[in-house]
C-alpha cells in the first residue's frame, strides 16, 4: 500500500497548507467565525473544505485499485494526477479575482476523471 500510503501523506500536507491558509486569511479579515463578506475567505474556506469533500473517496478507490491488483502503472498515475489535481484547484479557487482560474478548471476536471477512472474500472474489473 505504499502508493496509498505516499498519496495520503501528499493530501494531507496540501490540507494542511490550504488550512493554514484559511486561518491566515481569518486574521488579515479579522473574521473569527465563518465565512464573513470578505470573498478571499470564502474562496480559502472552499479550497479546503472541497478537499475535505473529496478526498476521502479518492482515496479509498486508490487503496481498492492498489488492493486489486491494478497495474502499479496505473494506480501510481492516478495518485500522482489526484494530487496535483487538487493542489491545482485550491491553487486555482484562492487565486480566482473576478473571474474563474484555469487551474481551477483544470484541477476539478482532473479530479472527476481520477474518481471516474478509478470507479469504473473497480466495478469493470471486480465485476465482469
Amino acid at each position: 500500500m505504499l502508493i496509498t500510503t505516499t498519496l495520503i501523506a501528499a493530501i494531507g500536507v496540501i490540507y494542511l497548507g490550504f488550512g493554514i491558509n484559511v486561518g491566515i486569511v481569518r486574521a488579515r479579515t479579522q473574521t473569527l467565525l465563518g465565512p464573513g463578506d470578505d470573498p478571499r475567505l470564502m474562496r480559502a474556506i472552499r479550497a479546503h473544505g472541497n478537499l475535505a469533500e473529496w478526498a476521502p473517496i479518492a482515496i479509498l478507490l486508490i487503496a481498492a485499485l492498489e488492493n486489486s491488483a491494478a497495474p502499479t502503472t496505473m494506480v501510481t498515475g492516478l495518485a500522482s494526477a489526484y494530487a496535483a489535481a487538487r493542489l491545482l484547484h485550491g491553487i486555482g479557487l484562492i487565486n480566482e479575482y473576478g473571474k474563474p482560474h484555469p487551474l481551477r478548471a483544470i484541477g476539478a476536471f482532473t479530479n472527476v476523471i481520477v474518481v471516474a477512472w478509478g470507479s469504473v474500472y473497480l466495478l469493470w474489473h471486480l465485476w465482469l
